[in-house]
């Protein structure tokens, strides 16, 4: 049989006029799910099968990975120093590039910012975000996702199982909460760092990321903004396992309501074999709590 010259996106796109590239790959991805009738959690190897990849190899590159079209089929490259969730979002990332304009035509990189790729293949960062939309809705498969967090409340504790679940890295899985949770909900991220004008200061907490939903308007949170050892989030850096009603004082100059804090300390070793003394909060509006359940 023939191969139509254009890619699943642009035949999407001649299908459903007018809808967001956005909305179509996360359909794409539930197609591909549904012909192939899996549960979570999701075999990456299973689903780059079905979209002519031929393997899935580590190696040591600067890149988180990268897809190269071959004689063969496809080829999918795995930085080898990335935590296994990582790697499989990775994966599923360069599987989504499988759907996209020229995949076959030019290697397709995914990128850490400290790690651009060459000359020969600049990034394209709209078309790495609908990547990551799109490796999110293949690890993290929307129906099944919405059923888990059903009855639950948001915290770390739900967040640290479904990662098991899932088989996917705790950032990861915490992000693709806050962006299904129905109600309000704010993830930050912090480590110990200098701020970047004071390079030679004492390293403080500090805000290194911000991710939040479309539910709700949250006050701006600058990044490298640093918190008091005695706040919510120091003490989440000392060990504590924080669940509690706090407010953002001292996080955001803006005034606010008080809101449920669940913050943990989560170190990781980054591809250079570096320690970063993490800590995560998932932020929340302060209502009655009740037990997690499922998941």
């Amino acid at each position: 049989m023939r191969l139509s010259p254009l890619s699943a996106l642009e035949l999407a796109r001649l299908e459903s006029p007018g809808t967001p590239d956005s909305q179509l790959v996360v359909e794409l991805a539930q197609e591909l799910l549904l012909e192939l009738g899996l549960e979570p959690p999701i075999s990456h190897d299973i689903v780059a099968s079905m979209r002519d990849v031929i393997s899935i190899d580590e190696a040591e590159i600067p890149w988180a990975g990268c897809l190269v079209p071959g004689e063969e089929g496809l080829a999918i490259t795995l930085r080898a120093g990335d935590s296994h969730g990582k790697q499989r979002f990775t994966a599923f990332h360069e599987i989504k590039h499988t759907f996209m304009p020229g995949f076959r035509s030019v290697p397709q990189y995914r990128c850490d910012p400290a790690a651009p790729p060459p000359e020969t293949s600049p990034r394209n960062a709209s078309l790495e975000a609908l990547c990551d939309v799109g490796a999110a809705e293949l690890l993290f498969p929307r129906s099944w996702f919405s059923a888990d967090l059903a009855g639950n409340e948001p915290t770390l504790d739900l967040i640290e199982r479904l990662a098991i679940r899932y088989d996917a890295s705790l950032e990861a899985t915490a992000r693709r909460l806050v962006t299904l949770y129905p109600e309000p909900a704010l993830l930050v991220g912090f480590e110990p760092a200098c701020k970047p004008t004071q390079p030679n200061a004492q390293p403080a907490l500090r805000v290194q990321w911000a991710y939040t939903n479309t539910s709700g308007s949250w006050p701006f949170v600058p990044k490298h903004k640093s918190v008091p050892e005695s706040s919510v989030f120091g003490r989440a850096l000392n060990g504590e396992r924080v669940e509690e009603s706090a407010t953002l004082k001292g996080l955001t100059s803006a005034s606010t309501c008080p809101v449920h804090v669940s913050s943990r300390l989560y170190p990781y070793i980054d591809n250079q074999g570096e320690q970063h003394m993490r800590v995560l909060a998932l932020i929340t509006p302060t209502r009655k709590r009740r037990s997690n359940h499922a998941a």
